[in-house]
């Protein structure tokens, strides 16, 4: 009995201890904790998918090779286009470099976030959740459908869309106007960016090699006429939230505020690209709504171990 007493007595000074210490622990130094696991977390994420791409392990990966390989056969006039598209089935391809730059630039950015508040800690929480959910294989490998489907489009029908309904069917499903070869990359920073013109109108301008697709077009993207017509693709249904930096979604929603102006002032009806679902694929559906849920309970997660500190909630000081 007297031992057991011991015990007890040990484990209330112990438990008594541990509630002292994490009354006098700051939100600051918890934050700086959490950040911490957050880019450990995704650091090992970014750097698995890498492994991934390089033993050639992610089965769409292989699929956009093969691809590569039978339009550039059939268009050989096309070849360097369609060899930038296929730099995505490895580390040498936009996406995963976009990665690799986003883990950079929020590590970078990590020491200074705590003393921002509450508000700066949960957006560095959640671009850090994005980035390792955007390395996961199987995202990944959803996000490999579009440059995927761009050569489908391109191969006169011997090569069938993966993951999306036939070009037909999706146009008339989603009610979409035909953009051309590529289309399922606009919008997608990766590739290209919106630029404005001198009436105040954006249109899409193509990084590098990829503006060889100009040359495909029938005439130039506007944002305005895209917004409303677009097809579907998995970027603009899940893939956004996963490929997008903080700064890339920023200037999307500057320009979708300046069209809008734009419209209102001409007295037109402007819609947001992303208001209304594409029929196209259930798997994005679900990983866009994934997202949204894991978000929202990184958030609330943060949020309920920062009320358990001695400086009160976390949203802010």
């Amino acid at each position: 009995m007297a031992l057991k007493r011991k015990l007890l007595q040990n484990s209330s000074i112990l438990i008594l201890l541990s509630l002292v210490m994490i009354g006098c622990t700051s939100d600051e130094e918890i934050w700086t904790q959490e950040l911490g696991k957050s880019a450990i977390e995704a650091r090992i994420a970014v750097d698995k998918l890498g492994r991934h791409l390089s033993s050639g392990t992610i089965s769409k990966a292989s699929l956009l090779k093969q691809y590569a390989t039978v339009v550039k056969r059939q268009s050989p006039e096309l070849s360097e286009l369609i060899d930038t598209l296929a730099l995505d089935a490895g580390q040498d391809g936009p996406s995963y470099k976009s990665l690799v730059n986003r883990l950079k630039e929020a590590n970078a950015a990590r020491p200074n976030v705590p003393k921002q508040g509450g508000k700066a800690v949960q957006a560095a929480a959640v671009e850090y959740l994005a980035i390792k959910n955007a390395s996961r294989p199987e995202v990944y490998g959803m996000m490999l459908t579009d440059p995927i489907n761009v050569l489908a489009d391109m191969s006169n029908g011997k090569l069938g869309r993966v993951e999306a309904l036939s070009k037909e069917a999706s146009l008339i499903a989603n009610g979409a106007k035909d953009y051309g070869a590529g289309s399922q990359l606009v919008g997608n920073p990766q590739y290209g960016n919106w630029r404005s013109d001198s009436s105040g109108g954006s249109f899409w301008e193509w990084y590098g090699k990829y503006a060889l697709f100009s040359s495909l077009f029938r005439s130039p993207i506007y944002y305005g006429g895209w917004a409303n017509s677009r097809n579907y693709s998995y970027y603009g249904e899940a893939g956004r939230h996963y490929y997008s930096s903080p700064r890339q979604q920023t200037n999307n929603r500057q320009v979708q505020t300046r069209t809008r102006n734009k419209f209102q002032r001409e007295g037109r009806r402007f819609q947001s690209p992303y208001a209304k679902s594409k029929a196209g694929s259930r798997a994005a559906s679900m990983q866009g709504n994934s997202f949204k849920v894991s978000r929202a309970s990184r958030m609330a997660s943060a949020r309920s171990g920062s009320s358990r500190t001695s400086r009160g909630s976390f949203s802010g000081k």
